[in-house]
């Protein structure tokens, strides 16, 4: 399976697992080889690490707690105490550390704890800074996804030009196609 990572950081690309919370959700995380395949495609790790189903289902608990967080943020709620519990349990622990290796290079490796730890220091971090206020939900009706806005203007409405951006301009360019084609010519 192929991820999309457009939101900007790492943890709303994370908490991006899901597509369609709204409508009839779809659950990209359904087996523990995703996680790690999704950590990989992110370049959190250069291979493969070992996810339990334990692992998988503290994962998506944690994705869940980071989603209701951020939007709890965006509508000016405090986030649930649940949440707050589990996302600093995370981030407390070992994160993912890069090695370097007697050849100069750099690996990236390291457990599914880890990887989780990483992403919720993430999120700790944007909550924490300026950022938390550029976190903005896609307006494209079904999407659900969360991104960070870097434009000049803060104006983006979209999660992203190649995704929900298209779609809505294909969409507009649809219904103006409709619009004149139901307009009555005139003649004479």
């Amino acid at each position: 399976m192929k991820f999309v990572y457009l939101s900007g950081r790492l943890c709303l690309d994370f908490a991006g697992t899901v597509k369609r919370r709204d409508s009839g959700p779809e659950d990209l995380l359904t087996h523990p080889k995703l996680l790690s395949d999704w950590a990989i495609q992110a370049g959190l790790l250069d291979g493969a690490t070992d996810v339990t189903d334990s692992d998988l289902a503290t994962a998506v608990a944690l994705r869940e707690a980071i989603y209701r967080t951020v939007i709890a943020r965006i509508e000016g709620r405090r986030p649930a105490v649940a949440d707050v519990n589990l996302l600093n349990e995370c981030a407390s622990r070992p994160q993912l550390t890069p090695r370097l290796l007697r050849t100069g290079s750099v690996r990236r490796e390291g457990t599914a704890s880890q990887l989780l730890a990483t992403l919720a220091a993430d999120l700790l971090d944007l909550v924490a800074g300026a950022d938390i206020d550029n976190v903005k939900r896609c307006v494209h009706p079904g999407c659900t996804r969360l991104y960070l806005d870097s434009s000049r203007a803060r104006n983006r409405q979209w999660c992203g030009m190649s995704t929900c951006c298209n779609r809505a301009k294909v969409q507009a360019f649809r219904a103006r196609q409709r619009s004149r084609e139901q307009m009555p010519s005139s003649q004479g």
